[in-house]
């Protein structure tokens, strides 16, 4: 590790969240990988989470699939969002499912031995077939000799709407019982509505975010994700002095200055500007805009150089600096770049260190 900003990736966390999904609804789990992991890189997410029984796995795209298989992550993948026609045969060769994108592409895509799962549109209007779509659907996958394994959907608003979401599950269910056929895989439920929202009908569901310790609902899971920096140079500004591009901060004298070698390039974004992070027993304001790869925090106390900073952790929680910046969990953790270290901790202590540039 060539720059002490990383991320902390605590593996016993992950193996922790997905035993009480488990555990919760008496169902398997499709571990969803996408983006990365959601910046805990996938593959070792996947590697934890097959150790806990889990062999299932959802990604995004092509890309993310061969990148498990050529990580020698076994059982089963699927491919959430679109798979390209020109690729069948990676997705017959690489034991990859893929899912219904809309009936335009059933009846056009070679879909022969092929995996699929049925994505059944119930609201979110993002992809999918419409219900009243599925038995014709269903009756053009058998005639084309596809490998019909599953059928799913996706909630839209399972952490805001919770009536909106039991319709949703209504019309999948109602949809599943209509077209009387043994689906190996039926899986609706995501984080937030597997805590939510009772199912009698499905039999795996798709866990992402939940996995790595965070949902809009109370549950008993442990955060897995933590940001550190370091300080690099601590000064005292006179009176008047400016602070970064555009001049935004001015010092009146007291405290302290330091600059750490994390920027918006490593994902911590300009809007940060103004919040706190954590070092040593002090909540400390960014100030300045935060640059491309440094930033600067003002300090009471004087800290020596190398002294550790959490930009995210126990004291500065990611959930809440979300809300504060009004956007979602999701989007801070998959904006961590692959310019940042990861640091994997298992039964405790450090066990592995990722440069994913190098």
């Amino acid at each position: 590790m060539f720059r002490k900003t990383f991320a902390e990736v605590d593996l016993d966390a992950i193996k922790n969240n997905a035993e009480f999904f488990m555990k919760n609804s008496k169902k398997k789990i499709i571990g969803v990988v996408k983006a990365n992991g959601y910046g805990s890189i996938d593959y070792m997410e996947a590697k934890t989470l097959q150790k806990t029984g889990v062999d299932f796995f959802a990604v995004s795209s092509l890309d993310e699939a061969m990148r498990l298989r050529n990580h020698d992550i076994k059982g089963k993948i699927l491919i959430l969002g679109y798979a390209p026609m020109d690729h069948m045969d990676l997705f017959r060769e690489n034991n990859i499912s893929i899912v219904t994108i809309s009936r335009e592409y059933v009846e056009k895509a070679d879909l022969k031995d092929v995996n699929i799962h049925i994505k059944l549109n119930t609201g979110m209007n993002r992809i999918g077939i419409r219900p009243e779509e599925a038995k014709e659907v269903l009756t053009i996958l058998k005639e084309k000799g596809a490998n019909i394994e599953g059928i799913t959907s996706h909630f839209s608003s399972a952490d805001s709407d919770l009536a909106f979401s039991e319709r949703q599950y209504q019309i999948f269910k109602n949809c599943v019982n209509s077209l009387q056929y043994d689906f190996p895989y039926i899986h609706m439920h995501a984080t937030d509505s597997a805590i939510m929202i009772k199912d009698d009908i499905c039999n795996y569901q798709r866990i992402g975010l939940g996995l790595l310790g965070y949902s809009t609902y109370n549950a008993p899971l442990k955060p897995s994700i933590r940001l550190f920096s370091e300080v690099t140079m601590a000064k005292k500004l006179d009176k008047g002095e400016t602070v970064s591009y555009g001049r935004h901060f001015t010092s009146d004298g007291s405290g302290y200055i330091l600059t750490l070698p994390i920027g918006y390039a490593d994902g911590f974004y300009r809007t940060n500007t103004g919040k706190n992070v954590y070092i040593e027993g002090e909540y400390a304001p960014i100030v300045g805009s935060i640059c491309m790869d440094q930033m600067m925090i003002r300090t009471d106390k004087y800290y020596e150089t190398g002294t550790p900073v959490e930009i995210y952790g126990d004291h500065i929680n990611i959930e809440k600096r979300a809300e504060q910046l009004g956007t979602i969990t999701y989007e801070l953790l998959t904006g961590i770049s692959d310019r940042v270290s990861r640091v994997f901790i298992k039964d405790g202590q450090t066990f592995k260190v990722i440069d994913q540039r190098i």
